[in-house]
Order: structure tokens, then C-alpha cells, then sequence
């Protein structure tokens, strides 16, 4: 058997939702600890070439490879915390790049917002357990000297104390695994790791070509003539543009684990019902606009038709979960990826104006695929971050970057999209898969029927249960969505093929017997920013 300990030294857990930044993380996910035990290993790399360090530090790297292959772990910890208000702190950003690194951080005056979510379990002590398998004794010395290493589990101010054991504590509480058609425990998704993840964190920290930006920049600063040249010209060569004393130095990505295990409590009622799950997963990759035109959300088909160009023009040859598409040009029959437009609706001033787009992947796709996709889109070959521009002709052009605020707006955030929640009803008008039979000018009764019919197999389409309520409009639910229908407050028909049928759309309500946990897109235009759905709440406004 396996036990990781951590103590929370502090007393509190200071460590940021991936679904919303105003939301505090608890218990830590299994991928968040892989993640504090890889970047403890990647810190410690030793400098010497000594025989004895070198085999310390792979033996280390060959236990964190068997870890990242093990079965989720039950984790043992305090279910019950308290939550901190959370307020926004203007700060000083840390990497003001290297020519500024001498102004002191207090007299720094392009402060930013931050925000410190936190919770105090009410037992600072939390253990993830392995019942099998046994590692072998230089795995469990391994894992024990990285976890000496370990000084903190999210923000910085969050510190702990870490170890391994065999046995976990006597009586505990906590979550276990729990299997996805679970219908009797409340279930909550942890971030995981999997094969290949430390490959794909040493990638994404990227501290070699950090290294070697500032040995390059204490070089050519320290030196003059020729010399100085020489250094100049092997930097071009190594990063592939030339040296500026204002360069800011390669990045250390943010790495997105997007794999995803259910959990329910120990604890846990078992009357309560399970949220369920669509085939996409929750943890959405959001993109900012930063530069271009206003666009509302009619203008949804033309702007995520040149997101999809310009991501399969990075992921050439496009994979099928992607694209959609078989190697023969066949549709694929797997749920692929899922563009989103992020919208300001659902509120008292709400206008439908775009605030950004969302990529949701599909559930099955891994997390180093999906990091290949990310890497490629938003990073160089130096690994150095990059925007995205689209060419939305008559529109304009937009610019787009990867949404890191610490404190976004609502419609940037995963969570206002996914849930989970009971009541939901369409933004983007929902393209029904097949043409409704029953004429309404005839019998409307039947063809709302019919239509209903069509929206629950849509539902069943994405793994979601039958609705136990539907209605259908022209008009949406959420303030600020244009109507479901072309013209000057409409939403315009999704462009078919050549001489075939306009395909009806319709806004939709939904209300379901238990929690769903989106994103859930609907109908036949899901991959485009059709169907998308939003969480419902009693007025219409949250």
C-alpha cells in the first residue's frame, strides 16, 4: 500500500478552482499534488554530475512515472471547511521582465487584481491512499525524498508538510472513486494525472529555455566587441528572433490537466441524487478577446468557423476527435471537439455582446493530447506564449489569448457554463437534427410534441438523461440572446450544404430530475457554437 500525507501547516488551503477563480479547491484534486510533486522534482534537478545525485534524481523520476500510471486514490481528509470571503487585491505582477526586476514591488504602480480564495478544513491533515499497487523500496525512498521537497499545494502561501506511509489513518472520512453511472451519491470530478503527464509538466515548465534565456541575457549584458556579437547571433539562432534588451524571457506555461475521475463523499447521504455528466468535460480552455471588433452573438457561425480554420491550420495533419472527421473524410462517430462563444447574457444590463470563446473537449480524449492541441495553438516552437489573430473578413479581426485573470468575468469563467444545475435553457438556438413531420399551422400541439421529441434525443446524443420538463420558444430565457430566428434581433440560420433545407431552430428550457454537469451543447450545430445551453435560476438573472 501507498499513503501520501499532508499537513496544512498554516491551517488553510490557498488554492484556486480551475472552474472558477473565485472559488477555493477542496480536497486538493490528485492531479494539483502530481503537479506540487513534479515541480518539487523539475526544481531540484542537481548541478553536479556526481554519479550518487544523478541516480537520486532518476530514481525519483521513475517513481513519479509509476504514479502518474495508478488507479485514482481514495483521499482521507476533513469533508467539512470554512469558506473565506473572497475580495479582490491589487498587487504588483512579479515578472515585470529582466530590465525592470530593480524596482521594488511596493513602489510598482501597474498593480493588478488578484484574488486569494481559501478554505480552513477543520483537520489539517489530508491523505491520498493507493490500496495497491505495492510500490517497490526505491520508489518508496523515491516518493518520500520528493515529498521532503514539497513546501506547498496551490499558492504560495499555502504550505505543507509532506510525506509518504504505508496505511492510512483508523476511521476516516473523505472521498472515494465512485463509477460514473453512480445514481445514489452526490459526485464531485478531481483533476487526475495519467501516463505521460510528467512529460507533458516538463514541457509545460519549460526551464531550460528559461535558463537559457538568462544565461544569454548575463552573457551579452557582461559582455562587449565581438564577443557580445557572437552571443547575439547564437541567441537568434536558439530562439528564432533577434536579441532586444526588452525580450521577456520564455515562459513557464500553465499546465491544464483535463482528465477527470468521479468522487463522492464517504459521508454522503445516499438519497441524494448524482450529477450527470455530458461527453464533455467540464474544465473548459477559455480565450479572451484582446483586440478586434464588438461582435454579438449572431456573428457566432463566422467567428468559430475561422477558430476551427486557424486550429486545424496549427494541428495539421488534425486529428479525427478535432476535426470530426475520419482519415477518409468520413464523419467520425465520437464526440469531437466543441467550439463555445462566451457571450454576456443573463443579466439585468446584458446586450449579447462576445467576451471570448471556449474550446470544451471531449471526456475521452487525454490530457497530453489535449496539451499537444494547446501547446501548438498558443505557444511558439520556443515555447514562448503567443495570441492568436482571426480573419473574420467583413467583420474584421480578432485577436485572442488564453484567459488568466485571477479574477474574470462571469462569462469567462467554466463554471457559468457548466453547472452543474437542474434547469437549463438555450443562449445559441438549438438546430434540431431532423426536419419535425407534423405541420403547426395544422396541429401545433403535435408539433410541439414532436419537436420535444427531437430535443430529448439530442440530449440522450450527449449522455444526458430525458428532460422531465421541456419548453420551446422563439425567444430565449437568458436576457441579452437574440431570438431564435434570422433578422435584425435574430440569431441567422446555420449555413447548410449548397441546395439543402434550412434546418429549424428553436430556443429550449430544460429541467432535469437530478444536477447535470455541462457544458451541454445540443442539436446539429453543438461543434459550432449551436445548442449551447446555460444554467437556469429563478428570474432568469445570474
Amino acid at each position: 500500500m501507498l499513503t501520501l500525507g499532508i499537513e496544512y501547516l498554516t491551517g488553510y488551503a490557498v488554492a484556486t478552482s480551475t472552474g472558477d477563480r473565485a472559488v477555493a479547491e477542496w480536497p486538493p484534486h490528485p492531479g494539483r499534488v502530481f503537479m506540487a510533486m513534479a515541480a518539487a522534482y523539475f526544481e531540484s534537478r542537481p548541478e553536479s554530475l556526481e554519479t550518487e545525485a544523478i541516480q537520486s534524481w532518476q530514481e525519483e523520476e521513475e517513481a513519479l512515472r509509476w504514479l502518474e500510471k495508478l488507479e485514482a486514490p481514495l483521499i482521507f481528509g476533513s469533508e467539512t471547511i470554512d469558506r473565506r470571503d473572497v475580495v479582490d487585491v491589487f498587487v504588483p505582477p512579479n515578472d515585470m521582465g529582466p530590465t525592470k526586476r530593480t524596482i521594488i514591488p511596493a513602489y510598482r504602480t501597474n498593480r493588478q487584481p488578484r484574488t486569494f480564495p481559501k478554505v480552513r478544513p477543520h483537520q489539517s491533515m489530508l491523505y491520498l491512499h493507493w490500496p495497491a499497487p505495492e510500490p517497490t523500496d526505491t520508489q518508496r525512498a523515491a516518493l518520500e525524498r520528493i515529498c521532503a521537497k514539497v513546501i506547498r499545494i496551490g499558492h504560495s502561501s499555502s504550505l505543507v508538510r509532506m510525506w509518504s506511509s504505508e496505511s492510512p489513518p483508523d476511521e476516516p472520512s473523505g472521498w472515494v472513486p465512485a463509477p460514473e453511472d453512480n445514481a445514489t451519491r452526490s459526485l464531485e470530478r478531481f483533476r487526475m494525472p495519467g501516463p505521460g503527464c510528467l512529460d507533458y509538466l516538463r514541457e509545460q515548465y519549460n526551464g531550460e529555455a528559461v535558463e537559457r534565456f538568462y544565461d544569454f541575457y548575463v552573457g551579452i549584458q557582461s559582455t562587449q566587441g565581438k564577443e557580445q556579437k557572437a552571443l547575439k547571433a547564437e541567441f537568434e539562432a536558439e530562439f528564432g528572433v533577434p536579441w532586444k534588451a526588452s525580450l521577456t524571457a520564455p515562459a513557464f506555461r500553465r499546465p491544464v490537466l483535463s482528465m477527470t475521475q468521479a468522487y463522492q463523499r464517504i459521508s454522503n447521504n445516499p438519497d441524494e441524487a448524482s450529477p450527470v455528466s455530458t461527453v464533455f468535460d467540464d474544465t473548459l480552455l477559455i480565450l479572451d478577446k484582446r483586440e478586434g471588433p464588438s461582435l454579438g452573438l449572431e456573428s457566432t457561425w463566422q467567428l468559430l468557423t475561422a477558430l476551427r480554420g486557424a486550429i486545424e491550420k496549427h494541428t495539421a495533419p488534425t486529428p479525427e476527435w478535432v476535426n470530426g472527421h475520419k482519415s477518409d473524410g468520413k464523419p467520425s462517430e465520437h464526440p469531437h471537439l466543441a467550439l463555445i462563444p462566451l457571450g454576456f447574457v443573463g443579466n439585468e444590463h446584458a446586450d449579447g455582446h462576445l467576451l471570448g470563446v471556449a474550446l470544451a473537449f471531449p471526456r475521452a480524449v487525454s490530457p497530453q493530447d489535449r496539451g499537444k492541441l494547446v501547446g501548438k495553438l498558443l505557444y511558439d516552437a520556443k515555447g514562448l506564449s503567443q495570441e492568436l489573430k482571426l480573419t473574420l473578413g467583413k467583420l474584421g479581426v480578432w485577436t485572442l489569448g488564453e484567459e488568466l485573470r485571477p479574477s474574470s468575468p462571469k462569462a469567462l469563467r467554466s463554471t457559468t457554463w457548466t453547472g452543474p444545475a437542474e434547469v437549463w435553457a438555450s443562449v445559441s438556438p438549438v438546430v434540431l437534427d431532423r426536419h419535425p413531420k407534423t405541420d403547426p399551422r395544422k396541429d401545433r400541439g403535435g408539433h410541439l410534441a414532436e419537436v420535444a421529441t427531437i430535443i430529448t434525443e439530442s440530449c440522450r446524443r450527449i449522455g444526458l438523461p430525458d428532460p422531465v420538463e421541456i419548453d420551446i420558444d422563439k425567444t430565449s430565457w437568458h436576457r441579452g440572446t437574440p431570438r431564435a430566428k434570422p433578422g435584425p434581433d435574430g440569431y441567422p440560420l446555420m449555413p447548410t450544404r449548397p441546395g439543402g433545407p434550412n434546418r429549424r431552430q428553436v430556443h429550449v428550457w430544460l429541467r432535469f430530475d437530478r444536477p447535470v454537469l455541462g457544458p451541454v451543447l445540443l442539436g446539429g450545430g453543438r461543434y459550432r457554437g449551436y445548442g449551447l445551453c446555460k444554467p437556469w435560476f429563478k428570474g432568469g438573472l445570474k
